[in-house]
């Protein structure tokens, strides 16, 4: 697993928006849109500059009540992806 520490944020170009079509959520950035599944949607809901790596974890650990360890694997997959694609930047 990939080591993601820090305090994730949306990068300044990008913005989460419900998608009313779909009752979904998408990441508004120049080059389009993604539609966010229920689950990077949870993770990215908290990428706010505020919240740590491993506060996310704990607070989705809490919330869906599942083990830390499968929810640091799902966070650190999906903020990967997104700082990959230059959509989140960490603090």
């Amino acid at each position: 697993m990939n080591e993601i520490s820090g305090r994730p944020g949306l990068a300044p170009h990008v913005r989460r928006h419900p998608d009313r079509a779909t009752g979904g959520v998408l990441l508004l950035h120049p080059e389009g849109a993604i539609e966010l599944s229920d689950t990077a949607d949870a993770i990215v809901r908290l990428c706010d500059g505020n919240h740590t790596v491993e506060a996310i974890v704990a607070e989705l650990a809490d919330e869906y009540d599942a083990p830390v360890e499968r929810i640091r694997e799902d966070v650190a997959a999906c903020l990967g992806e997104l700082a990959k694609a230059g959509l989140i930047r960490f603090a």
